[in-house]
């Protein structure tokens, strides 16, 4: 698996998860000097994504999650603080509930717990040809590269299967939670608002705060980064 790491050495480990379609630097530049200030910041490239192989051809938020924890422990980092955006928030989430023990902190931001009506669509043909050609072109530079022209298809197409399956938890189980947790979504994020995805979780995990960022899309981090890097990180060491 491969990594950034930046930030003190000495400072407490921070894993970043980054989104469908990303790689952790793509993903977490705008914050990333901000958030090295107070923590190792440790930034990987998840399974088939950028310079991280993927020989199973596989993408699951769970087999992810199991991944990530493997580098915690190859880096003897856990327990660390987490943030995950999009995809990587549905990790993020996944990691916390599957793996409560390596995870001080989590930071879901523009994340679900369950799969509503609406997300389904992404099953529906192959979400790659419904991209627009920015989109496409900036897939194709991060993760052809390093396997060939037109694998970020591939790559694209399962992550929309994936989000149209997991993940499924209900309000059960996210009260068995008792790990601290901020839930981040734009007011307008177009995937995650319509259902209140936020909501559902802040409202149900046993320890939650919820940041709704008004007049914002799906990446607040993007949108806000100053604000965004304050809140996250008052909300890790506070």
């Amino acid at each position: 698996m491969f990594y950034n790491e930046c930030g003190s050495p000495d400072a407490p480990p921070l894993l970043l998860i980054h989104g469908s379609g990303g790689t952790g630097a793509s993903e977490w530049k705008p914050v990333l000097e901000g958030l090295a200030k107070n923590f190792r910041v440790i930034a990987p490239d998840l399974r088939g994504h950028g310079k991280t192989l993927d020989p199973r051809s596989a993408y699951s938020f769970e087999l992810l999650a199991n991944d990530l924890a493997e580098l915690l422990r190859a880096l003897n980092s856990a327990p660390a603080f987490v943030v995950g955006h999009s995809n990587g928030g549905n990790i993020a989430l996944v990691f916390t509930v599957e793996h409560r023990a390596m995870v001080k902190k989590a930071v879901v931001m523009a994340g679900n717990a369950y799969v509503s009506g609406d997300l389904e669509r992404y099953a529906t043909g192959r979400w790659s040809d419904q991209l627009s050609t920015a989109w496409s072109e900036q897939l194709a530079e991060l993760h052809d590269p390093s396997r060939y022209v037109g694998y970020w298809r591939e790559l694209i197409d399962r992550t929309g299967w994936e989000i149209a399956r997991a993940p499924n938890y209900s309000a059960k189980d996210l009260r068995q939670v008792k790990t601290p947790m901020l839930i981040i979504q734009g007011e307008h994020d177009t995937v995650n608002a319509p259902a209140q995805h936020a909501q559902f979780m802040a409202e149900h995990l046993g320890n939650a705060q919820l940041w709704l960022a008004p007049n914002t899309g799906h990446s607040v981090h993007e949108e806000h980064p100053q604000e965004w890097v304050e809140r996250v990180t008052k909300f890790f060491l506070g």
